[in-house]
């Protein structure tokens, strides 16, 4: 489930950004010596932390707690990818902060964070079992008449 439910969300998060992009009329990574590199290493960056809050989202007794994870590590695992990265095209790392305030201000990084929350709660919400308890599990154990 967390494989596919990571490759729906590269799939989602290049559509996304190729929509913001087309919408604000702005590359993703609008430095032109950033290289080719910077924007696939941030969408593996964020790949890599839905894949890992969907795992533990799916084992985990309290989901939103992964939610909400999920969208701030994301925010910060491509902040920082942003940030190093452009800094080694650079070759200064005083670089970093000012590429990862840029990237942070931008509609990208924001919309792979809130994306990246949704997939992990789609998951929870696809890969959960009822009969654990809690009102929803009551709901499905009611028959009618």
């Amino acid at each position: 489930m967390a494989v596919f439910a990571t490759v729906g969300y590269l799939a989602a998060l290049i559509a996304l950004w190729g929509i913001l992009s087309v919408i604000v009329d702005r590359d993703v990574v609008d430095y032109p010596d950033a290289g080719t590199l910077l924007g696939p290493a941030m969408a593996l960056a964020a790949c890599v932390v839905t894949f890992v809050f969907v795992m533990r989202a799916s084992a985990g007794p309290k989901p939103w707690r992964h939610v909400a994870g999920a969208a701030v590590i994301t925010t910060v695992a491509t902040l920082l990818v942003a940030g190093i990265g452009y800094s080694i095209t650079r070759g200064d790392f005083a670089w970093m902060p000012a590429a990862a305030l840029h990237f942070a201000l931008g509609p990208f990084v924001p919309g792979a964070a809130v994306l990246s929350a949704a997939v992990v709660a789609a998951s929870r919400a696809v890969t959960r079992r009822p009969g654990k308890g809690g009102p929803a599990a009551e709901s499905f154990d009611r028959r009618p008449g």
